[in-house]
């Protein structure tokens, strides 16, 4: 069998400073200059036969400051199998029975100084240990000085398939491989960090989960493609949907299995047409073959919320948050503009691929927390998050998820969360343990498959639960990331599902590997407990789709009745939580209240701000829900009055224009525009457009009749409603309005005025005008008189 571990070191980690792995134990030092080595091992093949040669290798490091004497490495091991699951994990701490047989041992040096290592390598003849029978058998490998002092060992497991000839049991193994992150966005430009660049990466999270899932070498090339325009990132969101050709494998570079000869267009290798046609070969067998080079089942368990993400970051320029705690605080966040992101352009691409053709399930929008939202009088939001699911996986996948699957959070559903899935048109779902428990007296592993109660308006199929595997999840979550650690999580991996088809529990079962959400395994991890998935003999691959309930008559009660447990209630967010998502609900609710038709571009914030992934993050969960709110307050405050100058008025009507403003890029708005003067009796408003449309980036002018009564200052009162009146703005703008003008009708009586006074005056001014001229007239007469009177009497003299 085909080892996928490599041999590795691992420094010492000091007891009672750092957490130690389960499967590690550190003897506890006589003095502080005792020697606390690890001991890492190789362990080959996964599983022994009798036949088989058993090789444990691996590195004792000294990383005290002391030197070791005489270090040797020995085999420690019982003849004994183990007897039930739960001795796996008893065996594993250290803290239980020791083994007492030994195998093999060698001596790693005659003196290890600080920091020096020494590489060993064990081997035995399977025979020689006189194992017993099908079973798993505790292995130790321990490192002692030349004392008999242990300075480090390692607990692990040994599978063993029993003699030439005897029957290895088995047990059929259906995985659900998860592609799913905690929501990365606050508003859907914001992203709260820049963790999810990383982890579409190659060496990502998510770029490991869809490389190992694909089973396939993927490129994380860019290639000479325009890659936004590819997958039609281009396109508007709302519309756009990337179609693959299902027949697509991965990108160009990307080979589904190993082979000498390059594959035709057809799947199959020149060498293998040459020979079908040759040798003609079967159809039957041709299938095998390419069923075979697909590699191990896997069912893609998707947030549609992860993917829009993705698609988000891979679009255009965004925003990234620096400390968005920091709005919790009331400091600024920092915020950094990016550009669209290449690494998830290519995650995208190679996912398309990946999943062109294949199963995918997907869990409500942003794994909203149902239970609360349905607990708490929210169904709205609830639907919401099904609606917006299936849209962003078809978006960003190009396939749909199969909706007959249902995937609650936290793998638990109340009677409410069931019923509501069920009308939605599931009928598988996937489940924790802790809904679907085992029978008290159950001994032995469950099959996954357990029947549900039918629901009224649910669909027409028997509904069932799958339930995944708690003890596989448990090891799938070892840590796989260090040095050798991938290679103690395979083993245990090997080890724990031999022990599952080795109980006495009959035939047919499955057993549901669902790592989890969270899932973030080392690259060997991740792609070897799929390969051994397929290698070791004890198991056969099961595609998920394919499970079923067997027939109601050959049916064993193995699993309680649906269950809620008691942590489910404490666990989910409390209806505080959920009241201060209602009031942003509110404002989500007004500002869609002015969009032309059903959009809603704020909802995918609001179900994220729902997810059950805040349960336990609330600071966090408070920053995200100012910010939402923030940006809602901002894109209202793009469809506005634009202020202009005060108005004057030189006569007593007279027509001003109020320009309003829609600043949004993506929406057209229907507003109504609200005038109405402070002060009706001095300046009254008349017919004016109230109600009307503008297009993104636009403005339009509306004109408003006055008339004013009397001269002064008055203030015209401004504001944008919708369509129920509600404004839409937190204050008015005020416009101011001077009348200056009497108008005509002022003139008119005024000149009237002016001609009657003229008129009134006119006859008295005419006599005294007279009577001053009679009055000189009447003294040019008299001077007159007197000179000749003068002259006359010197003539007579």
């Amino acid at each position: 069998m085909r080892r996928f571990a490599s041999a590795t070191a691992v420094m010492v980690m000091t007891a009672g400073l750092l957490p130690i792995p389960a499967t590690t134990v550190l003897a506890e030092p006589e003095n502080d200059e005792s020697v606390e080595p690890l001991v890492v091992e190789r362990v080959t093949p996964d599983a022994v036969d009798a036949d088989s040669t058993l090789r444990v290798s691996g590195v004792v490091t000294n990383t005290t400051a002391d030197g070791v004497e005489d270090v040797t490495v020995r085999m420690r091991y019982s003849r004994h199998p183990f007897s039930d699951r739960d001795d796996l994990d008893g065996f594993a701490s250290g803290n239980g029975w020791q083994p007492g047989a030994s195998g093999p041992d060698e001596d790693v040096a005659d003196s290890l100084e600080p920091d020096a290592s020494g590489e060993f390598s064990l081997s035995v003849p399977v025979e020689d240990l006189e194992l017993s029978s099908f079973g798993v058998y505790p292995l130790m490998i321990e490192a002692v000085d030349g004392d008999g002092e242990r300075l480090g060992a390692q607990y692990t497991f040994l599978p063993f398939t029993g003699e030439d000839g005897e029957d290895v049991p088995s047990v059929d193994i259906a995985w659900v491989w998860p592609l799913m992150a905690q929501p990365q966005r606050a508003d859907d430009d914001t992203f709260l960090g820049d963790a999810l660049s990383g982890a579409v990466g190659e060496d990502g999270r998510l770029g490991r989960l869809l490389e190992a899932g694909a089973q396939s070498d993927l490129s994380f090339e860019t290639g000479d493609e325009d890659l936004v325009e590819l997958l039609g990132l281009d396109e508007d969101p709302a519309e756009a949907t990337a179609e693959p050709d299902a027949t697509d494998g991965p990108s160009e570079g990307a080979t589904a299995e190993p082979s000498d000869a390059e594959p035709t267009e057809g799947g199959t290798t020149d060498d293998g047409d040459a020979e079908a046609s040759a040798e003609a070969e079967d159809s039957d067998e041709a299938e095998a073959g390419a069923a075979e080079s697909a590699g191990v089942p896997v069912t893609w368990a998707v947030d549609p919320a992860t993917l829009d993400d993705v698609v988000r970051l891979a679009r255009e320029s965004h925003d990234v948050l620096d400390d968005p705690g920091a709005v919790s605080e009331g400091s600024d966040p920092g915020r950094e503009e990016r550009p669209a992101d290449v690494a998830a352009q290519i995650w995208l691409r190679e996912a398309r691929a990946a999943l062109a053709g294949e199963t995918v399930i997907a869990t409500p929008y942003a794994s909203v927390d149902l239970a609360s939202l349905l607990r708490n009088g929210m169904e709205a939001d609830a639907a919401a998050s099904l609606e917006a699911g299936r849209g962003a996986v078809e978006r960003a996948l190009g396939v749909a998820a199969d909706g007959s699957f249902a995937l609650p959070a936290d793998g638990l559903m109340d009677d409410a969360v069931y019923e509501f899935l069920s009308v939605d048109g599931a009928h598988r779902f996937l489940l924790d343990e802790a809904a679907k428990p085992a029978v008290s007296d159950l001994s032995t592993t469950p099959t996954a498959q357990a029947a549900l109660r039918p629901v009224e308006d649910g669909p027409a199929e028997e509904p069932f639960a799958l339930v995944a595997d708690r003890g596989l999840a448990d090891v799938l979550a070892m840590p796989s990331r260090e040095p050798g650690e991938s290679e103690l999580a395979l083993q245990r991996f090997a080890a724990e599902t031999a022990m599952i088809a080795g109980e006495n529990a009959g035939d047919d079962r499955v057993v549901v590997a669902y790592p989890g959400p969270d899932w973030n395994p080392g690259a060997e991890l991740a792609a070897g407990v799929l390969e051994a998935s397929d290698s070791l003999p004890w198991l056969t691959p099961e595609r998920l789709e394919d499970v079923g309930l067997a027939d109601e008559d050959d049916r064993e009660t193995t699993r309680r009745a649906l269950t809620y447990p008691e942590r489910g209630y404490g666990d989910e967010l409390t209806a505080t939580y959920l009241g201060q998502v209602a009031d942003v609900n509110r404002d989500v609710r007004l500002f869609n209240s002015v969009l032309l038709g059903d959009s809603d571009p704020f909802r995918p914030a609001v179900l994220r701000m729902e997810s059950y992934h805040w349960r336990e993050r609330e600071d966090l969960a408070a920053a995200v829900r100012s910010l939402v709110s923030d940006s809602i307050d901002e894109h209202l405050g793009d469809v506005r009055i634009i202020p202009g100058e005060p108005v004057t008025l030189a006569s007593s009507t007279g027509t001003t224009g109020i320009v309003v403003a829609n600043d949004l890029e993506d929406e057209t708005v229907q507003v109504i525009l609200s005038v109405y003067s402070e002060n009706s009796e001095r300046l009254s408003v008349g017919g004016y457009t109230r109600s009307f449309e503008i297009a993104p980036g636009a403005k339009t002018t509306v004109y408003i009749p006055l008339t004013a009564r009397i001269n002064g200052r008055t203030e015209l009162q401004a504001s944008l409603q919708n369509e129920a009146g509600e404004p839409i703005s937190a204050q008015d703008t005020v416009i101011p309005v001077n009348a200056t003008g009497l108008g005509t009708q002022a003139l008119l009586i005024s000149g009237i005025g002016l001609l009657i006074l003229v008129a009134a005056l006119a006859p008295r001014a005419v006599r005294k005008w007279l009577r001053g001229q009679a009055a000189r007239a009447a003294r040019t007469d008299a001077a007159g008189d007197t000179g000749h009177d003068a002259g006359g009497t010197g003539a007579t003299k």
